[in-house]
């Protein structure tokens, strides 16, 4: 059913071609598809590589670990070099609007956990789809001193509505699956065994659909959100390394580190 190419190419993404129109991008970064500089670039190299496709119309994003995304590898923001620091940031600038602003159908299978920066891909998708269980989504970035990123809080808040998300973001709140689709941040929720058998037949639906007609509409609706994104951009990347670097947010990346260590 499915043909595999480039796997040289990338070190933490497993792609699948189908012969239906689209690919299926598999997340392994071992231990839980924490994002850092080098998965980034993989990330933006692959939707370019996809875009340039002209067989492929749609991209489905999971993953082949127990986690979808932990969110933003720490050790990137730890006792940073400044100009690592900018760079980095800068990648996961440019890989959330290149989801958010492409012209792919892109759907996210949530198989597992999704806390704060691990929703970057999914909060940037067309379609969302999460597996039932014990798992949890949404961003938490408060409880570690930080503050979410305006455009990816932007994102939340065209899911939820302004005062569910404004109360989310302030209190740091996870969702389980189910209070995720009550309030709109996923689409559906299924059993683990159904998940991508779901976005799938969802996939088909949409690729029914003339490009041409799909990706202005999309272009439309998410305008002002990407002109926001790009006029303040520079703001934020300045923001955020200013902020990463402050002594008592130091501090508290050091003791998060070390309780993940414990953990092992």
């Amino acid at each position: 059913k499915y043909s595999r190419r480039f796997i040289s190419t990338y070190k933490f993404l497993d792609i699948k071609e189908t012969n239906q129109g689209y690919k299926i991008i598999q997340l392994e970064k071992k231990p839980v598809n924490s994002l850092n500089t080098e998965f980034c670039s993989e990330i933006i190299f692959a939707l370019n590589e996809s875009e340039s496709d002209k067989k492929c119309r749609g991209v489905i994003f999971t993953s082949k670990l127990p986690v979808f995304s932990a969110g933003l590898d720490l050790l990137e923001m730890y006792k940073p070099n400044p100009s690592h620091l900018a760079n980095f940031w800068h990648l996961v600038q440019e890989m959330s609007l290149k989801i958010f602003s492409s012209p792919l159908i892109i759907f996210s299978a949530i198989n597992g956990a999704c806390p704060a920066g691990g929703c970057m891909i999914a909060f940037s998708s067309d379609y969302r789809v999460m597996v039932d269980g014990k798992h949890t989504i949404g961003l938490n970035e408060t409880l570690l001193g930080l503050s979410a990123p305006f455009w990816l809080a932007e994102s939340l808040k065209l899911l939820v509505g302004h005062r569910e998300a404004e109360r989310m973001l302030s209190l740091g709140i996870l969702s389980t699956p189910s209070e995720a689709l009550k309030i709109g941040i996923v689409d559906q929720v299924v059993p683990p065994e159904h998940l991508l058998t779901c976005c799938i037949t969802e996939m088909e639906k949409w690729l029914k659909v003339p490009d041409v007609g799909r990706i202005q509409t999309k272009k439309n609706i998410r305008k002002q959100y990407i002109e926001q994104f790009i006029s303040c951009r520079n703001q934020d990347l300045d923001l955020f390394v200013k902020g990463v670097q402050q002594e008592n947010v130091q501090n508290l990346l050091g003791s998060y580190i070390e309780a993940l260590k414990k953990k092992k």
